[in-house]
């Protein structure tokens, strides 16, 4: 004790001998010597012009990357009938059942076939409203300040998910043909179910936050569960319990009636070969090799967090590439909003051209990317095909969700550079990913707080 103050007395005096720091001030000296910075010259003025009239997207679209792009694929599966999320952040689940949809054809040989979107919309609905009060339930004593009720009272009911979401859903419920269950406008248009939700759980989280007991708690669960229900019944319309259905086969012959249950359904037109797939990221962040959870990243309360295994960015590339090459789908996520023209539908580095426009180097290394929370998953999608080229992967066919007037027909063409920068995941099956990254599945995951970035959900 007796030392304290002297060494005390020590750094204070040290401390006055730093360097300053490089925090300043905008004066007049500075502001000055910005404004001369900037020479008026005739680049500046054009691009002055430009920018007072035109989007910025447009100004910058980089010509020479943009056009000639090579349309053709070395390997390239069937096509499908594209599908459209429309106004809602239902990537993950439309691209899980697009995966699945090969298999649907094959098992029960019919012509193609679109799964009901609407049907899974209604229950992860559901399923999100119970545990987020759940969650609410298990942290009613913290203070409303703290983040972890911060967090959960922002997300509620929000739009986005993951592939386990996807599969503890699908193994749940079951699926059904799209015409058992068709869309409708609030199944196409999210927001406003979103809003009518989110009020009335959030109004139930107050009650429960200062509920007296717990059969009182208990109540106030129950009535909000049978309120977000009815709110769903209205805007989706009622699941099916059991149901009767014909199609054309692939011999454009009618089959027999038969009636399914939606899990009979889901047995019959998809097995359990969901169990097979696998999970794995490349964040840049984390460490290699390592498994991961992510806090409340799920859909059903008894079911496991988003949990996945982080691999080296070229564990990811051969990966997809072995699965694609055995003529199976992958599932990916990643930061679509970044360098992708979606009119055109191409994923391509520096098609937007900023360092001509405005004469700056903009350019951040995947790392970086992450660092700064300039990248994350933003969109899930399906990988078609691949064009190799002496033996390397040089462009990625993506199969997207947002109705055939976008892209190619809907498709995407994603050059292989942009896969290095802005994809975060794939899902394949188990026969394609390395035994050591197999083995590291077996071990205790490190979870990750529910306010992670790569908790965003994938819209």
């Amino acid at each position: 004790m007796k030392k304290t103050l002297p060494i005390i007395t020590f750094l204070f005096i040290f401390t006055l001998h730093l360097p300053a720091q490089t925090v300043t001030h905008i004066d007049p000296a500075t502001l000055t010597e910005l404004e001369k910075s900037c020479v008026e010259d005739e680049p500046l003025k054009a691009a002055q012009n430009a920018m007072a009239q035109t989007d910025g997207k447009v100004v910058s679209q980089n010509w020479e990357k943009i056009a000639g792009v090579d349309p053709y694929f070395s390997i390239r599966l069937k096509d499908q009938k594209i599908t459209d999320q429309k106004s809602t952040g239902r990537c993950w689940m439309f691209s899980g059942l697009n995966i699945v949809r090969p298999s649907v054809t094959s098992r029960l040989n019919c012509r193609d076939i679109e799964l009901s979107q609407a049907y899974l919309y209604f229950y992860e609905k559901l399923e999100k409203a119970n545990l987020f009060l759940n969650a609410i339930i298990e942290t009613r004593k913290h203070p409303y300040t703290e983040r972890s009720v911060e967090n959960l009272m922002k997300q509620v009911v929000q739009d986005g998910q993951n592939w386990h979401g996807f599969t503890a859903l699908v193994k749940k419920y079951g699926v059904v043909p799209k015409d058992v269950m068709p869309e409708t406008h609030s199944a196409s248009s999210s927001a406003h179910v979103i809003h009518v939700l989110s009020l009335r759980l959030k109004q139930a989280a107050m009650k429960i936050r200062s509920g007296s007991s717990d059969k009182k708690i208990a109540e106030i669960k129950m009535q909000a569960l049978k309120d977000v229900y009815r709110i769903l019944v209205i805007n989706f319309g009622t699941p099916p319990k059991e149901f009767t259905w014909r199609y054309m086969t692939a011999a454009d012959k009618l089959s027999p009636l038969k009636t399914y249950t939606p899990q009979q359904f889901y047995r019959d037109a998809i097995g359990e070969e969901l169990d097979d797939y696998y999970p794995l990221y490349s964040v840049p962040t984390l460490a290699f090799n390592k498994k991961f959870e992510i806090d409340l990243n799920r859909i059903i309360s008894d079911q496991p967090n988003l949990y996945f295994v982080n691999c080296d960015l070229a564990v990811l590339k051969d990966v997809a590439r072995k699965s694609v090459e055995d003529s199976t789908a992958v599932w990916f996520g990643c930061d679509v909003h970044q360098e992708s023209n979606w009119d055109k539908g191409l994923m391509t580095p520096d098609i937007y051209d900023l360092k001509s426009l405005y004469g700056i180097d903009f350019t951040m290394t995947r790392k970086e990317l992450f660092e700064t929370y300039s990248s994350i998953p933003t969109h899930n999608m399906v990988f078609t095909g691949i064009d190799i080229q002496d033996g390397k992967v040089k462009k990625w066919l993506v199969e997207n969700s947002w109705g055939d007037s976008k892209g190619k027909n809907g498709y995407f063409i994603m050059m292989d550079e942009w896969f290095d920068l802005y994809v975060q995941e794939v899902v394949v099956h188990k026969k394609y990913i390395p035994k050591d990254v197999m083995d590291a599945f077996k071990l205790k995951a490190t979870t990750l707080p529910a306010w992670d970035p790569m908790m965003e959900r994938v819209k």
